[in-house]
């Protein structure tokens, strides 16, 4: 299994309305996009780091898979619109482990 993790911070002023938005949206790949065989996402606690921050987590049975995501039009749209109104896109961290 492969882990991808995202995290993004939202830039300032960006209301709860617009945050919760982007939330059913970044639970939508789930659906939308194949080879995911499972997705968490919320918004961090602040409990140890930034509070202002979506979190994510996506799991690939295989790196095809993870691939196939990185490269479909739902994702890469939504990094493209999304990520430049409402996050600060020098802030992503994105990263992958196997386990």
């Amino acid at each position: 299994m492969i882990r991808h993790i995202f995290i993004g911070t939202f830039k300032e002023g960006v209301s709860d309305g617009i945050k919760e938005k982007e939330l059913a949206d970044m639970k939508a790949m789930k659906d939308k996009i194949p080879g995911i065989v499972a997705l968490e996402v919320g918004f961090s606690t602040g409990w140890a780091g930034p509070k202002d921050q979506i979190v994510m987590t996506v799991d690939f049975a295989t790196k095809a898979d993870f691939d196939g995501y990185m490269t479909h039009p739902y994702h890469t749209d939504y990094i493209d619109k999304t990520g430049t109104l409402y996050f600060d896109r020098s802030t992503f961290v994105a990263a992958q482990f196997v386990f």
